[in-house]
């Protein structure tokens, strides 16, 4: 048996099934739970749509999962969406809109799965997050973050919280932490540390005598009596 929640429900005998459409764009999501072997409702989007799909098995070992997007009006085989074997979860995004149906091949499953609304902008971001690509304000963030090499030749701890770094020139940079770095108050040597992705010009954080690692929050030039 299928469930619609809220939007509609499918009531399967053997040999009929009744169905409706309902509009994603103008519930901003539907949701479908089944077990097993069967297809959804048809369901209408506007513009990008995530799929959020989730399914649970008391036989995980045993569990096969596999979700077909079709068109819905046609019916005609878009595409495979899924294909797992055991139980898990999952986002898809889709950047068109149009009329679909979704048919899902399983056994010894439970299933459940929400089509929403997601705006061009927020469509542009999951995309960006994917791939990795960071953004003009992800990037000045960063390199807040960051002490590149050979921008000072003296450091001094400010604390538990912060560490003051001078050129020869005695111009001053301020690093505050994302936590306080215990130990840094009293140490006498540290080691700058480069990020695991990135160049060897710029330092993310310190590494105390102990082991103790303290990441970089901000960096920013500073004025000290």
């Amino acid at each position: 048996m299928f469930t619609r929640s809220r939007y509609c429900q499918l009531v399967v005998g053997l040999f009929a099934m009744h169905c409706c459409m309902a509009s994603a764009a103008d519930t901003e999501r539907v949701r479908f739970e089944g077990e097993d072997s069967g297809r959804t409702a048809v369901f209408e989007t506007h513009g990008p749509w995530m799929l959020d799909w989730s399914i649970h098995s008391d036989l995980p070992s045993l569990a096969v999962f596999e979700m077909r997007l079709h068109e819905g009006s046609s019916g005609d085989y878009v595409g495979s969406l899924v294909e797992l074997h055991g139980t898990g979860s999952g986002l898809k995004l889709f950047e068109e809109g149009g009329d679909y149906q979704i048919a899902i091949v399983a056994q010894y499953v439970s299933w459940e799965l929400e089509i929403r609304q997601v705006s061009e902008e927020q469509a542009a971001e999951i995309k960006r997050l994917s791939q990795g690509e960071p953004t003009l304000k992800d990037s000045a963030r960063n390199t807040l973050r960051l002490v590149r090499e050979g921008t000072f030749s003296e450091w001094r701890p400010d604390g538990n919280n912060a560490l003051l770094l001078f050129d020869n020139n005695r111009m001053r940079w301020r690093a505050t932490f994302t936590r306080p770095c215990p130990g840094l108050e009293s140490a006498t040597v540290i080691s700058f540390v480069t990020p695991a992705a990135g160049g060897l010009e710029e330092y993310d954080s310190i590494l105390l005598e102990d082991g103790t690692r303290c990441y970089f929050d901000r960096v920013v030039p500073t004025l000290l009596d």
